[in-house]
């Protein structure tokens, strides 16, 4: 077992996040999606999706729709900027096809936060195939 108790899960660190994401082990908590997303563990999460090894790539992929769709509603326009930057800086070393059309969904939200839909932007995205 990865996390001892449900107050760890909710604050996970860099290697327990990488170490449930080549696990077999179920999903530590409810709406722990919520719990992963940071603009420091973007980059990381980013590479377990475009890693095959990685079973878990629908829950990560899920998690950024998640991240963008709640920075975008938060309407901090600092939180929003860090977003773009992320996303342009991201654009240069993503391979899979689901990470680069998350980065041009998220471009287009950051430009059309009115477009906003919890359905695709919220837990259990549609986006996710």
């Amino acid at each position: 077992m990865i996390f001892k108790d449900a107050q760890h899960a909710w604050n996970p660190t860099q290697e327990e996040i990488r170490l449930w994401a080549y696990s077999n082990e179920k999903i530590p908590e409810q709406d722990w999606e919520l719990a992963v997303n940071s603009f420091v563990n973007i980059p990381m999460i980013c590479s377990f999706i475009d890693d095959d090894l990685c079973n878990r790539k629908a829950f990560f992929l899920g998690s950024l729709y998640v991240f963008t769709g709640d920075t975008i509603r938060s309407g901090d326009s600092k939180q929003i900027e860090n977003l773009s930057v992320l996303l342009g800086n991201l654009v240069e070393t993503v391979k899979s096809e689901s990470l680069k059309a998350w980065i041009e969904r998220s471009k287009h939200l950051i430009v059309n936060p009115e477009e906003y839909d919890y359905e695709y932007w919220g837990l259990g995205s549609k986006y996710v195939d």
